[in-house]
């Protein structure tokens, strides 16, 4: 079943891994899409996060689903923490080869985006490696920053670099859909940061949870806690989901919305 969703045609099969992936298909763009991979232990413990290295389960479906999301969107937000903690991070939709042309094809046939979607990183200290693939992959980078790290530490940056007297992801979101005009903002930065979009009232519209279901998760993987997801499901009027096994492991994907 999983060989079977991650080995993709076309438009068409992007269409139908999507729908087995999540419960539903994906039929519209969200203004503000979240996407995170997380651990519950059990069925009432609080999620966790879940940091990407090499002690993090590692499961084909998650991948697919986070370049799903990537492939619908007009931008997407990182942070320079990212970039630091994942120092062979990089954006292109072809990066399983069992993907073919399928989710370029996808993106353009179904949502009509023929250019690269920009990849806003939101930084404070500026302390970015100009050497990190995403400088040199698929999306456009765009550096948001405060006025004073960019005339101090980003005036030799090779992109775009946007200063801002108070930046934080409320304002890079703002700036993506005011300035950029764009219409689907994917959100892929960790909880400190997107902790103001889920209060009231709440800027996400859509939540991509991949949930790791196994019962032990490595300490080197584990990331900063959540809240539960019966608490997550409260936020949101609709879920779709479905379980899948790939291995040993379990995981559920959950297509949330408001």
């Amino acid at each position: 079943m999983v060989a079977s969703l991650v080995e993709l045609t076309d438009a068409t099969s992007v269409d139908h891994a999507a729908r087995a992936l999540f419960g539903s298909s994906l039929d519209s763009r969200p203004s503000v899409s979240h996407s995170i991979a997380v651990w519950r232990a059990e069925e009432n413990a609080p999620l966790t996060t879940i940091r990407i290295n090499e002690y993090s389960p590692k499961s084909d479906l998650d991948f697919l689903s986070l370049h799903i999301g990537r492939a619908r969107a007009d931008a997407i937000i990182i942070t320079g923490k990212i970039l630091r903690d994942e120092p062979t991070l990089s954006y292109d939709l072809h990066a399983d080869p069992r993907w073919g042309d399928a989710l370029v094809s996808w993106r353009e046939r179904r949502w009509g985006l023929f250019e690269p979607p920009w990849l806003l990183i939101l930084t404070e200290s500026g302390d970015l490696d100009f050497g990190h693939p995403v400088f040199r992959s698929w999306a456009r980078p765009l550096i948001f920053t405060t006025d004073r790290t960019a005339t101090r530490k980003l005036a030799a940056a090779p992109c775009p670099v946007v200063s801002d007297e108070a930046p934080d992801i409320q304002r890079a979101i703002q700036h993506l859909q005011i300035t950029r005009e764009c219409e689907c903002v994917s959100i892929e930065a960790g909880p400190s940061t997107i902790r103001s979009l889920y209060k009231r009232p709440m800027r996400v519209k859509e939540l991509l949870l991949s949930v790791y279901l196994e019962s032990s998760l490595d300490d080197r993987a584990r990331g900063e806690p959540l809240i539960e997801l019966s608490e997550v499901r409260a936020m949101f009027r609709r879920e779709t989901s479905a379980t899948h096994r790939e291995g040993t492991q379990h995981w559920s994907f959950h297509r949330l919305r408001r």
